[in-house]
């Protein structure tokens, strides 16, 4: 059940605003800001820094009056690098990537993003021009790619894939600089599942093609190793080759099977038996198997449990557009309800872009009570535009 956000309301109330001119304030509409303040919806990235400003809040602040689920984009205060020199440095940007990676499983990478954004550009950036650190340039470069490239993937949740590529490209490039193979093969991966995304296969598999080139020869690299290999399944099955997605997806699980006692190698996003599933799902779904996909999806679904919210919801939705396409009408809808209910405290544009989709697919079918009641659901959250942002720019490799 949802929980009303009485303290948004008094502080808005408070500053003067009706729903409605508060509304007019921020180019939203009445219902919005009164579904904002019953829980009902939470405001999205690009609408929380007008709301705060039209408040007189904090960014803190306003993640406090919008419920405990909201990570607070002062996130960074702690790993603050400040006048430090030498390895705490890149310890320091360390922890700060690990604390961003734990955020964005439970809320999207939309709320976090201005913070890595300006992480990157006023904390690591002037270091990396800082002759004078005494930092070995290796591990700052490395640091600085592996940061770069988490704020290409909170690009990506937050739609914009133009801005994406750019991240990808500038992480590949730092990694390279680091003589980092294993970051510069996870850059890679990176980009294939991009160039995926954007129905690029032949960009996406001599890009996976290329990482596996970097992986290979990195120590603790079998989990990236598997996942290139996914990347490859996923670009061949856009082909239409199901022959040999089914050797990369087969060559990616005997490999991720020999990856249990593996010290993984620093800086590198972690790829385990969910995601494998995940990647796998989509694969079959593509190639029109839709009882294996049904099989891969729901262990996805059975896997990805606590904070994993998002990766979760890729599983439910996948599932639903596996079983629309047999014929389940109510299941998919009741499915897209479930995923709808997540949003709440869940930043996605690639989430509310999916449930979009789902919601096209089962509009001609509202005389189904649990399409109904989905699309009632779905109406009430804000859409993103099918942007074609990022389709035309030159891959790095």
């Amino acid at each position: 059940m949802a929980t009303r956000r009485d303290g948004l309301a008094r502080r808005r109330a408070a500053m003067g605003y009706t729903q409605e001119s508060l509304a007019e304030r921020l180019r939203s509409d009445r219902s919005t800001v009164g579904r904002w303040e019953r829980g009902t919806m939470t405001p999205l990235p690009w609408n929380q820094p007008d709301l705060a400003k039209a408040l007189a809040l904090s960014p803190q602040e306003l993640a406090e009056l919008l419920g405990p689920d909201q990570v607070p984009v002062t996130v960074t205060e702690p790993f603050t690098l400040r006048d430090q020199r030498g390895p705490g440095v890149v310890a320091k940007i360390q922890a700060a990537a690990q604390a961003f990676q734990a955020a964005d499983r439970r809320v999207g990478g939309g709320v976090l993003y201005p913070t890595v954004a300006r992480y990157l550009s006023q904390e690591i950036g002037p270091r990396l021009l800082d002759g004078g650190d005494g930092l070995h340039a290796t591990g700052l470069f490395t640091a600085a790619a592996s940061m770069t490239e988490i704020a290409g993937w909170m690009s990506h949740d937050c739609g914009n894939d133009l801005l994406a590529r750019t991240y990808f490209d500038r992480a590949f490039r730092l990694a390279t600089a680091a003589s980092n193979q294993a970051l510069a093969g996870n850059a890679c991966a990176s980009m294939a599942h991009l160039a995926i995304e954007l129905d690029q296969a032949d960009d996406a598999l001599r890009i996976a093609t290329a990482g596996l080139d970097n992986a290979l020869q990195a120590d603790g690299a079998k989990r990236l190793v598997a996942r290139l290999h996914s990347m490859r399944a996923r670009a061949l099955a856009l082909r239409g080759d199901r022959i040999g997605c089914a050797e990369a997806l087969d060559t990616a699980e005997r490999i991720l099977a020999g990856a249990g006692g593996e010290s993984a190698a620093d800086w590198i996003a972690n790829f385990d038996d969910a995601s494998l599933a995940g990647e796998a799902a989509l694969c079959f779904l593509q190639l029109a198997e839709f009882a294996e996909a049904e099989r891969q999806a729901r262990e996805v679904i059975r896997l990805r449990c606590g904070d994993r919210v998002r990766s979760r919801a890729f599983g439910q939705l996948t599932l639903a557009n596996v079983v629309l396409s047999a014929g389940r009408l109510d299941e998919a809808a009741m499915l897209g309800q479930e995923v709808c209910r997540l949003t709440t405290s869940l930043s996605s544009a690639r989430v509310l872009h999916r449930l979009d989709e789902l919601g096209s697919s089962l509009g001609s079918a509202r005389s189904v009570p649990e399409v109904a009641a989905f699309l009632a659901a779905l109406g009430a959250l804000s859409h993103v535009s099918d942007t074609q942002e990022g389709r035309t720019a030159t891959w790095p490799v």
